[in-house]
């Protein structure tokens, strides 16, 4: 295996496309991403030529995760790993590089939304790196916030 990171550009849709098309845990398809949030590949080419950003990881050229943020409201989009790439900090590394811009564009705080049923991995995964429950339920996910630390 050989990760490498970098900054996603709209040619890597069809492939983050496919790379949250197959998550296990959280899985959608295209029909339920576009019916209920308006998400194409057309509508997240366009907003990237705003104010959202991401970043991929590749195994020799194949993207096998990403994720994405918006800096006009500091929120955390998405963040998927193909499954036989689970485990292997791909999610964390991506998470963080968005956290890390969202955080240099000024906002003290960013938010995502997630389960918020506590036996279900993403649940843990974003307690462990340190995002808040709020109570917050929007549909049937929960808003997490992460505050910035400044040391």
């Amino acid at each position: 295996m050989k990760l490498e990171f970098r900054q996603m550009a709209p040619e890597d849709l069809p492939a983050t496309f496919s790379v949250r098309l197959s998550t296990v845990e959280n899985a959608i398809s295209m029909e339920r991403l576009e019916r209920e949030y308006a998400i194409t590949p057309e509508s997240v080419a366009d907003a990237m030529t705003r104010d959202v950003k991401g970043w991929v990881c590749e195994d020799s050229g194949t993207v096998v995760g990403f994720a994405m943020g918006n800096r006009s409201n500091a929120e955390v989009l998405v963040v998927a790993v193909h499954p036989e790439y689970e485990g292997n900090g791909i999610g964390k590394s991506v998470l963080a590089r968005v956290r890390d811009w969202l955080f240099s564009e000024g906002h003290q705080a960013i938010w995502l939304l997630t389960t918020p049923d506590p036996s279900l991995r993403a649940y843990g995964f974003y307690a462990a790196l340190g995002w808040q429950c709020t109570g917050r339920i929007v549909r049937e996910d929960e808003v997490l916030v992460l505050r910035k630390v400044d040391c």
